[in-house]
């Protein structure tokens, strides 16, 4: 037993066999070894994890599964959510003053940013997967890079909705407000939640989004036997960000609806109910896929709940900036006028927030 333990503990007090090359950052082989396995994927190298060297291309493409209509219905919604989004997107930068009561809307604008880049990534490569059958190993290059920074836009644009969430719960329950009341401290919180989505993606296995299940899968299916492939932090960031996100929503719904309301103002109550409309329409669209991939990892699904998981978070990229248009009546004025369509001035209202020190006005 203790020659075991010494076995253990002896090489950390070892010194390298070539302190030099341990310490070159030049050579890939002093990195972490999650690290150079990335690199070596993103270069379209093989791997002992990732070896697609057993067939050629075109073998590849015959282990996919082309899908016309879904392929058709993927590239031209996510194309349409581009059209969609940028816009409200820039309404948000360009119409809103984001200071005092709607400081709130810089961390909305911070999760659209997310959402609208994210398309390119869950919707339009999805579906050119779909149309050409792709899987892993046909397009190595692209999965592996598409999947990595998809894994960084969910991770960092899920944990920025229970932010949003947190966010508005301080200042209707007027607790805790210090740890957000500035944007300095706002921005914070952000770059941290940026770190957090990037250890993420860059130090545990990517998803690869294949054509056979219409989904992203940790497994590239190239029919390696007793090799695990896994992501133990996507695992629990998904079952964390489905329980927070459900337990804060229902907090701030619960506050909504008990508490007395502190304004001067009929119109400022309508603007809060509108403001946790629009957050809670933000959470749903991460929370819905968030315990989609929870069930898709905890129990045996059919291939259908794969897709349809998909399905749910491919949406998330663009159904916000619908209910942006829907629930807002100044991004919907400004939206149909960069149309063209006239909207009936009466559905403006000019809004005096009552809320701490906010002496700016805005219209909802």
């Amino acid at each position: 037993m203790k020659i075991k333990v010494a076995i253990l503990i002896l090489p950390l007090f070892s010194t390298p066999s070539s302190p030099t090359k341990c310490f070159d950052l030049n050579v890939l082989e002093c990195w972490p070894m999650e690290i150079q396995e990335m690199i070596l994927m993103v270069s379209g190298e093989n791997t002992p994890r990732y070896n697609c060297s057993g067939k050629t291309k075109d073998e590849w493409y015959e282990t996919g599964e082309k899908r016309l209509g879904w392929g058709i219905y993927y590239v031209s919604s996510g194309i349409s959510f581009q059209f969609i989004g940028w816009p409200v997107l820039w309404i948000f930068l360009t119409k809103f003053n984001m200071t005092h009561a709607l400081k709130v809307y810089r961390v909305m604008v911070f999760i659209g940013l997310i959402e609208i880049t994210e398309v390119w990534g869950n919707s339009v490569w999805p579906g050119i997967v779909a149309l050409f059958g792709e899987v892993y190993c046909t397009n190595p290059k692209i999965t592996t890079v598409v999947g990595k920074v998809t894994m960084v836009q969910w991770v960092l644009g899920s944990s920025s909705a229970v932010f949003l969430g947190l966010h508005r719960l301080t200042d209707m329950a007027q607790k805790g407000e210090f740890l957000v009341n500035t944007n300095l401290k706002t921005s914070i919180w952000l770059a941290c939640l940026s770190i957090y989505a990037f250890y993420g993606s860059i130090f545990f296995d990517t998803v690869l989004f294949n054509s056979v299940y219409m989904a992203p899968l940790l497994d590239p299916m190239i029919g390696n036997q007793g090799i695990v492939y896994s992501n133990r932090f996507l695992y629990f960031h998904n079952i964390f960000v489905s329980i927070l996100l459900i337990i804060v929503y229902a907090s701030l719904c619960i506050i909504w609806s008990t508490r007395e309301m502190h304004t001067s103002s009929i119109h400022v109550s309508k603007f809060q109910k509108s403001i946790l409309l629009q957050s809670i329409c933000v959470s749903l669209t991460y929370a819905v896929p968030a315990v989609s991939f929870v069930a898709m990892f905890v129990f045996q699904t059919p291939k259908w709940f794969f897709h349809a998981s998909d399905i749910t978070y491919q949406l998330s990229g663009g159904l916000p900036f619908l209910m942006y248009i829907w629930l807002n009546h100044k991004v919907q004025d400004e939206f149909f006028k960069r149309l063209g369509v006239c909207r009936n001035a009466k559905n403006q209202k000019t809004v005096v927030p009552s809320v701490h020190s906010t002496a700016s006005r805005f219209n909802n």
